[in-house]
């Protein structure tokens, strides 16, 4: 029994290694996100101009969106304290609120457009995918492109992901995140295989940003693995500051190497879980090879020493939407 909600997880998590670090790139590929939410400000974030970013209404799309992104960069004494806030981001939409479909050409633009502006780690939400069983060239060529620039794909392990079809693709460095409530039962359940899904996090009750400036809670697998894609950015961010060339395939195998065994409810079958920050710290230690404390770290103290050296944020008064 894991006996850990979401919400405790991802408090448990939070200011690890100071928050992260500014070279180290993360891209969310979901809906539209509402950058006016006072948990971005200061946030490094870049629009990218994909097709779904054009089309923004403040619907559903947006909504998930700016809870995923609220997760991993919602900014420190903020309404919304994402798990690697100096990080910087980039938001390519592939959900429209008029229309809940991405199509692969869709997925295909937003993930070059990633890798064109120098993601480590890839984002990708589900949802409605169409031409799910045959991947078609374009799609095949921008997961080729992660490939080779060694980029991380972090996506949400449900019925409705699109790892299987990136597993199609060819994707050499995926990192399925399955979502699991407090008595460690996968949310979702339904058809969803443990052998679908890499780790599975506690994600229920996580908190994020909502439209209209407020606050909410959401459960699943999406936002289980936005915190994962946020962690990942911090033990990039850890190699970096011993002297290490970032890795993100790496980062992706310590993640799952240093999960902690769990039997699940269905017979033979067991899950990878991660619980807490022991978990980050086993995963930087085989990383970086160092053993590290990350609660020895004053979150302040390194937050504003880090902020003051980094380059101008891209606010949300540049741009309400993207």
């Amino acid at each position: 029994m894991v006996g850990v909600v979401g919400a405790e997880f991802q408090q448990e998590i939070l200011f690890a290694f100071g928050g992260g670090d500014a070279e180290i790139t993360i891209a969310v590929l979901d809906g539209p996100v509402d950058r006016t939410h006072d948990c971005f400000r200061g946030a490094r974030l870049v629009p990218l101009d994909t097709a779904a970013a054009r089309q923004c209404a403040d619907g559903p799309a947006t909504a998930q969106g700016t809870h995923i992104a609220s997760l991993i960069f919602g900014q420190a004494c903020s309404s919304v304290e994402g798990v690697a806030p100096l990080c910087r981001g980039l938001i390519a939409p592939i959900f429209r609120d008029d229309r809940p479909v991405c199509t692969q050409a869709d997925l295909a633009q937003a993930i070059d457009m990633a890798v064109e502006h120098g993601a480590h780690i890839i984002h990708i939400s589900g949802g409605v995918f169409e031409g799910r069983r045959q991947p078609t060239e374009a799609l095949i060529a921008a997961v080729d492109r992660c490939n080779a620039a060694n980029v991380l794909i972090v996506v949400g392990g449900a019925r409705d992901s699109c790892g299987s079809l990136l597993l199609r693709c060819g994707a050499a460095r995926l990192l399925p995140v399955g979502a699991i409530d407090r008595r460690g039962r996968l949310i979702g359940g339904g058809d969803i295989s443990l052998r679908d899904i890499g780790i599975t996090v506690p994600g229920a009750a996580l908190i994020g940003a909502a439209l209209e400036g407020s606050n909410r809670a959401r459960r699943g697998a999406n936002y289980a693995a936005a915190l994962i894609a946020g962690v990942a950015g911090l033990l990039l961010g850890a190699q970096s500051q011993h002297g290490q060339t970032p890795d993100p395939g790496a980062a992706g195998e310590a993640i799952l190497n240093s999960a902690t065994p769990r039997m699940a409810d269905r017979a033979q079958e067991c899950q990878r879980a991660w619980i807490g920050r022991a978990n980050i710290e086993a995963a930087a230690a085989r990383l970086t090879g160092v053993l590290q404390d990350t609660s020895a770290v004053s979150p302040f103290g390194l937050w504003h020493r880090t902020q003051t050296s980094s380059r101008r944020s891209d606010h949300a008064a540049f741009r309400p939407r993207a």
